[in-house]
C-alpha cells in the first residue's frame, strides 16, 4: 500500500525491504532520536531491524496498526502509522519520527494529514489519538497544528530509558472534522 502526499512525498507500507534503511536511519541518527524513542538502544544490527520490520509487517496483516516509511524522493527518512487499534471502540494512535536533516519542513505535518485521512476513511475510526512526551516539543507541534484537543498529561505514561516520563495526550474526533 503506498499512500500519495505529493510529487516528492509518499507513504509505503512498512516490509521486508525497508529493515536496512530503518537500521540505517536510527543508526546514522541514534542521539537525535534517542531521547523520545526507547527501541533506539535495542536496534544494534541489521537482523534486529529485520525481526522489527516483520513483527510490523505481522501487526499490518492483523490489521493491529498500519506502519508506513515516510520516503521522499526515493529515500526513506522516517516512520509514520496508526497503533494500537482498538476497533471494537473505532480509536487508533498516531505515531511518527523523521531523521534530523528532514524536521522543520512540513513533512510529518503532511504525512499526519494523509494519515488522518485514511484512519477516518479507510479505516472507520472515530477517534485518533496522539501521545507525545511533555519535553518533546517539537512533536506536540504537530497535533497542535492539526486541531487536535488536548486532553490532559498522562503522568509516568511511558518507561523511557529506565525512567518514566509523562505524556500530553491529544486526540482528534472524526466530528471535529466536519
Amino acid at each position: 500500500m503506498i499512500i500519495t502526499i505529493d510529487n516528492t512525498l509518499k507513504l509505503e507500507l512498512i516490509n521486508e525491504i525497508h529493515a536496512q534503511p530503518i537500521f540505517e536511519m536510527v543508526d546514522a541518527n541514534r542521539a537525535h532520536l534517542r531521547p523520545w524513542l526507547p527501541f533506539v538502544d535495542r536496534m544494534q544490527t541489521v537482523e534486529f531491524a529485520d525481526n522489527f520490520v516483520k513483527g510490523t509487517m505481522q501487526r499490518n496483516n492483523d490489521g493491529n496498526e498500519y506502519a508506513f516509511v515516510i520516503i521522499e524522493n526515493a529515500k526513506v527518512i522516517g516512520r509514520i502509522g496508526v497503533y494500537k487499534i482498538d476497533s471494537q471502540n473505532k480509536i487508533g494512535e498516531i505515531g511518527y519520527w523523521i531523521i534530523e536533516g528532514f524536521q522543520g519542513k512540513g513533512i510529518v505535518t503532511k504525512s499526519c494529514k494523509a494519515i488522518i485521512d485514511f484512519c477516518f476513511s479507510d479505516l472507520q475510526l472515530n477517534r485518533i489519538e496522539i501521545k507525545c512526551g511533555t519535553g518533546n516539543f517539537k512533536s506536540k507541534t504537530i497535533p497542535e497544528k492539526l486541531n487536535f484537543t488536548k486532553e490532559g498529561v498522562i503522568r509516568q505514561g511511558e518507561l523511557l530509558h529506565d525512567r518514566f516520563i509523562d505524556l500530553n495526550l491529544y486526540s482528534l474526533l472524526k466530528a471535529d472534522r466536519k
